[in-house]
């Protein structure tokens, strides 16, 4: 009795870990320095994150630039910025993004017109049709 309650205890344990794994999605985000704390992404892949800064000072953003995996071509993107992290109090509005002309990836242009950086430390790019 006891060797068969194990062996149960064993199946459950195996059967959630399949179960689980099923229902996780597949993204990479990589680390950015400026003004990232975390990504949460369903269904899509940035390969890169560039911060374009203002040429005369350093401490201001112009720009936040994403290459995307997927093919985005007439989809609309926008840019939400936090302070606080991930689920900290959002900063401003959110902000229209530009989708470029797609070529081996998807450019994604998002102007933060001279934003200070110390203004926000994550952000999060909605993709939507």
């Amino acid at each position: 009795m006891r060797k068969s309650r194990v062996l149960l205890a064993g199946v459950a344990v195996v059967a959630a870990g399949v179960t689980t794994s099923a229902f996780t999605a597949s993204n990479t985000v990589p680390s950015s320095t400026a003004g990232y704390a975390s990504a949460t992404v369903s269904g899509a892949t940035a390969t890169k994150i560039t911060y374009v800064l203002d040429p005369t000072d350093k401490a201001l953003a112009d720009a936040v630039n994403f290459e995307i995996t997927e093919n985005i071509t007439g989809m609309q993107a926008y840019v939400t910025l936090r302070s606080g992290g991930a689920s900290g109090a959002v900063v401003g509005s959110p902000v229209q993004c530009t989708v470029g002309t797609r070529t081996t990836i998807s450019p994604v242009s998002c102007p933060l017109n001279d934003r200070h950086l110390t203004d926000f430390d994550s952000l999060g790019l909605t993709i939507a049709q």
